[in-house]
């Protein structure tokens, strides 16, 4: 009995003691804060202490320091995922428990809530071994769990095809200089190694040793913020990114998708007045590495959202300034710009941290690549030629730059207000810097450039409506609705329309107004304008491109963006044919209803284009060529120079097929082809598929063959359409009716298209050249391209759809 109760005692004593691991928290540093935790620096641990369970917080985890490849993407200061998490005890074990709030239910039903939670999983983000229980307070020791690599470093690697890496502990340990406490959030920030062996030329080109890829990660815990922020239902009109999620409670009426903009939060200090200063104005910091002009051009472009601020009814609301000495730029309670280096040029972010729950914007977070500059004044130096011997640079240049970055740091802080892209509004006087700019350069009567115009110095007049839409306090006595709507309504009214990503970036868009890096409201007449101005500026073109000192070779970088500069109204151009006018209409608002583009405007926007590859516009002049030596030792071909079929010469035949090949896979794109022939059977007045091919034809395969070297641009251009056009014809994504027709004309072509043009024994060759690929084509059994079925809509059981929780700025 005695050894029983020996044994009891025992027994019950290990149960107590199987927390313990000897620690003695006397001798650690602790750090009191939102989530208290203990510092083990000589042994490297990080223990924490909870005494809240079941409780919700914000886990954000990022990227402190990181590769330098825009290619890679795994820049510093790059945010992670946002999660809302809570601690859960089971038994000996501590789960961090990441919430489901995709899906949700608001019911004063028990039961009903927990029947939707029990519906959906959960996801355990990590599982802590209790160490020592004190009370109500568990001890944990987190140094796995902050020495994990949470970012995804190695999964990016493995996918941007760099090697496989994994994590190396005995190389990675806590970074003690941002590991920290306040009361609303904890930092703990760590040094991760992964080793592996690199088999992408993008990372051996960043890291001194490529088989060990050192970076730092933090993690953030921080306070939920308190219930009183209102949210704003989302309208797609309206500009605004979003949140959204399901909420099974709602009666069978009305939507169950519910989604909410996503902003940050500004209260008036007085709702009653038209203007008021703000509770809480909206402060943004820039990196105190940004080098000037750089840093006064991204606080005066970033200043001008005050202005859309003011009037939205707020004085002074919004502003940008030079951040502190030893600001964190990670700490969640700072919006910031953040000045990112990399190897190469890249694109710049805008980023947020929200609260998942309601669309709260906590943190803005931007990144600006700082070799973006570098391109505007490349651009603006092939124009200028400034390099004269013994001048001075001309000012211009930089100048130009500079404009550039202040509307760059307006477009991404744009982005962590909460916008989206709109990507119409270049067509309407540059009505908001949400657009991608291509900068505005214009040729006086005397042909003297004009680049005081090249980008716009001012808030948009659609970022104002837009700001009002989501900033702006209702008026006493109005409902929120009526007053959003009335807006939207009063925006469309002045003009102005919004049209995003999903419209614009395809090359199948169909928007005759929504492009990227274009300018006018006729992209035709702007495509000609820019040939004539591009012209002009390659007839001067000579060693003045560079400066004194520089290899002759390098000439070819300065040129590039020269030739190309009209590579993207060339896109926006093609989308005019088969082009539909439309916009995200409501029913019952006041915009117009979507319409077909007219012929004119699709008549004038192909002759355009086949303007643009005629020979003569695609031709390097002469004098060029002559100026363009093979490259030097030491200076090697790169991503920024036309590739070359002709070794170490530069390729006078690379500049245009480059052209001719951006221009035709727009044309001969499969859905821009299934419009051109749809709109001809719902209208006959508007061209149809085979009229088109025809004038396409007509101009490409023309008789005339010039001599030299605009000889072979024409016959490459030819081969070029036979190509796409067999491409087009052979898809399996168009309608059978458009495959006959492209067939029809490639039989057409082969038959007399391509007969007795010239007397010259290469264009004769040529000819038969073109002839035997088509017939070889035409010959093939077409049952080995059977047209790709459309999948029906999901019917079970009885339709479905797809939610989207958030949205990708």
């Amino acid at each position: 009995m005695k050894r029983t109760l020996q044994l009891t005692i025992f027994f019950l004593l290990s149960l107590n003691l199987g927390f313990a691991q000897n620690l003695d928290l006397s001798k650690m540093t602790k750090q009191e804060g939102f989530v208290p935790f203990y510092l083990d620096e000589e042994k490297g641990k990080i223990y924490l202490e909870v005494d809240k369970l079941e409780w919700e917080f914000l886990y954000v985890s990022s990227l402190t320091a990181g590769i330098g490849s825009n290619d890679i993407g795994l820049d510093r200061g790059q945010l992670g995922g946002t999660r809302i998490v809570e601690f859960r005890k089971s038994g000996n074990k501590l789960f961090l428990v990441q919430k489901n709030y995709d899906f949700r239910a608001y019911s004063d039903n028990p039961a009903e809530v927990q029947s939707i939670k029990d519906a959906f999983a959960e996801s355990i983000l990590w599982g802590f071994e209790i160490a020592q229980k004190d009370g109500n307070k568990l001890v944990v020791d987190a140094t796995n769990f902050y020495l994990q690599d949470v970012h995804g470093v190695a999964q990016t690697l493995t996918r941007s095809r760099q090697g496989t890496f994994r994590t190396d502990a005995s190389r990675s340990g806590l970074y003690y200089p941002m590991t920290k406490n306040f009361p609303q959030n904890t930092e703990v920030e760590a040094t991760i190694t992964l080793t592996g062996q690199a088999t992408g030329g993008n990372l051996r080109s960043v890291t001194p040793s490529s088989e060990a890829v050192t970076v730092r990660q933090r993690h953030s815990f921080i306070e939920l913020p308190d219930d009183k922020y209102e949210p704003r239902e989302f309208d797609p009109r309206a500009g605004f990114g979003s949140i959204s999620y399901m909420d099974f409670t709602t009666p069978i009426s009305e939507p169950i998708l519910k989604r909410f903009i996503a902003r940050h939060r500004l209260v008036k200090k007085d709702p009653s007045a038209a203007m008021s200063e703000a509770v809480e104005p909206i402060v943004y910091y820039l990196d105190r590495g940004t080098p000037e002009p750089v840093a006064s051009a991204l606080i005066e472009g970033g200043n001008w959202w005050n202005q859309a601020f003011e009037a939205a009814g707020f004085i002074d609301a919004f502003r940008v300034e030079l951040a502190p000495e030893g600001m964190d730029l990670m700490d969640v309670r700072y919006n910031v710009i953040q000045w990112v280096h990399r190897s190469t040029r890249g694109w710049s972010y805008g980023a947020s941290v929200r609260d998942p729950r309601t669309g709260e914007i906590l943190k803005g977070h931007v990144s600006l690549g700082s070799l973006r500059v570098r391109q505007d004044y490349l651009i603006a130096q092939g124009l200028l030629q400034p390099f004269e011997e013994g001048a001075p640079a001309n000012p211009k240049m930089l100048e130009m730059a500079v404009a550039r970055l202040k509307q760059l740091s307006a477009h991404e802080i744009g982005h962590t207000i909460g916008l989206a892209h709109s990507y119409a509004t270049s067509a309407n006087n540059r009505s908001s810097v949400m657009d991608y700019p291509y900068p505005l350069i214009t040729e006086t009567s005397s042909g003297e450039l004009d680049l005081s115009n090249a980008y716009d110095d001012k808030i948009g007049d659609w970022d104002k409506w837009a700001i009002k839409y989501g900033y702006a306090v209702t008026p006493k006595g109005e409902s929120e609705a009526a007053f959003l709507e009335k807006t939207l309504e009063e925006t469309f009214e002045a003009g102005h329309e919004f049209i995003t990503d999903s419209d614009s970036r395809s090359p199948s868009g169909a928007h005759p107004r929504a492009h990227l890096w274009d300018n006018g409201a006729s992209s035709s007449a702007e495509l000609m304008r820019m040939l004539e101005l591009r012209g002009n500026r390659m007839k001067t073109f000579g060693l003045n491109a560079i400066p004194t000192g520089q290899p002759e070779a390098l000439l070819e970088e300065v040129f590039v963006p020269l030739y190309l500069m009209h590579r993207y109204q060339i896109e926006a151009t093609t989308k005019v044919l088969g082009g539909l006018d439309y916009n995200y209409k409501i029913k019952g608002d006041n915009q117009p209803n979507h319409k077909w583009v007219s012929a004119k405007d699709q008549n004038d926007a192909l002759n355009s284009l086949l303007y643009a590859i005629s020979p003569e516009q695609l031709a390097v002049p002469s004098h060029i060529l002559s100026l363009i030596p093979p490259r030097p030792f030491g200076y090697g071909k790169n991503r920024e120079t036309f590739v070359s079929r002709t070794g170490l010469m530069f390729d006078p035949f690379a500049p245009a097929e480059s052209i001719v090949d951006l221009t035709f896979n727009f044309i001969f794109n499969e859905d821009r082809a299934d419009r051109i022939y749809i709109q001809n059977l719902q209208d006959n007045s508007l061209p149809s598929l085979d009229a088109m091919l025809t004038t396409i034809e007509k101009q490409v395969f023309s008789s005339n063959v010039p001599d030299g070297l605009n000889s072979e641009i024409k016959l490459m251009t030819e081969a070029k359409m036979v190509d796409h056009m067999i491409a087009l014809a052979k898809s399996t994504g168009t309608s059978n009716s458009v495959r006959a027709i492209v067939r029809g004309h490639l039989d057409g072509l082969k038959s007399s298209g391509l007969s007795n043009r010239s007397s010259k024994a290469e264009v004769k060759m040529h000819s038969k050249y073109l002839s035997d690929k088509i017939e070889a084509f035409l010959d093939l059994p077409v049952e080995l391209t059977v047209q790709e079925e459309i999948k029906s809509p999901d019917g079970s059981p009885i339709g479905m759809s797809e939610m989207s929780c958030d949205f990708d700025f």
